[in-house]
């Protein structure tokens, strides 16, 4: 890391919900503060999950919340004096919630989905001093665009919690695959379940752990796009998602499968460890997809789509990769779409076959994908981060 920086870095979006984005901005606080960085966090969870020693680096940016309040209480934006981290929608949208902020410095970041960028948007982000995107897939299809003010600054991982580890034995006698991320179309959990009743009916011991709940489980009714299912999960009266409900629906086994509810990310590593297999056949990751990384950190064979922001997770053999990836922007005629990637269910299926049967081959690619992902940890990417920031400064 180069010099570090002076000036506050303030966080615009919510740090600490059970998100993406709420993991980001948690761990991207907690190692900012680490390395003695003032930082303003007006956007907060009322739950952190913290550890019995991580309070105390939040404690003065906790106890100054109230400076981002009016007078009635509601969070009020102004200008920022230092380093403003702008949260961009997708397509490189400014949410209205931060209308009313600027900074001295003002930094976009994001991590998109949809290729299809407005000329407005790329124009307003051009008079950004830079936009840091969360995979070298946004970079990209932003310089192609025309913004050259763009870093790519990817998520971490935190090793202390996700690393290799000794099973406890729980899921003793079955072959276990896991699959994890918020339930929606994007992230293909209806590739999942048809791949895993076929794989299930050759291999009755084998039993899918799903961490598929969504902080926002209208997001879930996009899988009513999907030709592998027949219909989507209904929401119950607390507002989940009923997984269990909808996988018996979809006709699997009552004992095939165990969904695991909201699962907090401190939480996560005690399960991976327990995993034979991983698979993330995603459509699109705007980032690096982080339940991936934390899987592969944890020395857990896993298997990845090769498209978007997967892509810089393949090293040499760190994974199993779905390579026949059908081109969705093409196939639908959606230019929101560019780039994405339907995975083939078959081919799904030989990879679990293949961990499956050669389980020295998927013990060695587990292992490359945790060496791998040493490299990946949040104080390092936040440190690349604070390099980029005091480039621009």
């Amino acid at each position: 890391m180069k010099e570090p920086i002076s000036q506050p870095v303030v966080i615009g979006w919510q740090v600490g919900v059970p998100s993406g984005w709420g993991t980001y901005g948690l761990n991207l606080a907690l190692q900012l503060a680490q390395k003695g960085v003032d930082i303003g966090l007006p956007f907060l969870a009322k739950i952190l999950n913290l550890s019995d020693t991580q309070p105390d680096l939040l404690a003065s940016a906790i106890a100054n919340r109230e400076h981002f309040r009016n007078t009635e209480g509601k969070i009020e934006g102004q200008t920022v004096s230092g380093i403003f981290l702008r949260a961009l929608g997708d397509g490189l949208d400014f949410p209205p919630f931060l209308d009313g902020w600027s900074a001295d410095i003002d930094i976009g970041v994001v991590f998109f989905e949809s290729a299809d960028v407005p000329t407005e948007n790329l124009t307003r982000a051009a008079a950004l001093r830079a936009v840091i995107t969360g995979s070298q897939w946004n970079t990209d299809v932003l310089r192609a665009a025309g913004l050259n003010n763009v870093f790519n600054c990817p998520q971490g991982i935190d090793p202390a919690l996700f690393c290799p580890g000794s099973r406890t034995g729980r899921f003793q006698d079955r072959f276990a695959v896991f699959s994890g991320g918020k339930l929606e179309y994007r992230k293909g959990q209806d590739l999942v379940v048809a791949a895993f009743k076929q794989f299930q009916k050759r291999h009755p011991e084998a039993l899918l752990v799903t961490a598929w709940q969504n902080p926002w489980p209208e997001a879930a009714d996009s899988l009513k796009m999907s030709p592998h299912i027949s219909g989507v999960p209904r929401r119950t009266e607390d507002g989940l998602l009923n997984i269990n409900e909808w996988l018996l629906g979809e006709g699997l086994a009552p004992d095939s499968f165990i969904d695991l509810g909201a699962l907090a990310n401190s939480q996560t590593p005690a399960v991976l460890r327990e995993m034979d297999v991983a698979v993330f056949p995603s459509r699109c990751e705007g980032g690096t997809n982080l339940v991936a990384m934390e899987a592969m950190a944890c020395s857990v064979p896993t298997i990845l789509s090769r498209n978007t922001g997967h892509l810089d997770l393949f090293g040499d053999d760190t994974c199993f990769g779905i390579d026949l990836q059908i081109p969705l922007g093409e196939v639908m005629g959606r230019k929101d779409m560019e780039g994405w990637g339907e995975s083939s269910i078959e081919e799904m299926v030989q990879k679990l076959e293949l961990a499956y049967a050669h389980r020295d081959q998927a013990k060695r690619i587990a292992s490359n994908g945790a060496n791998f992902m040493k490299a990946w940890s949040w104080s390092t990417q936040v440190d690349r981060l604070l390099d980029v920031l005091t480039d621009v400064s």
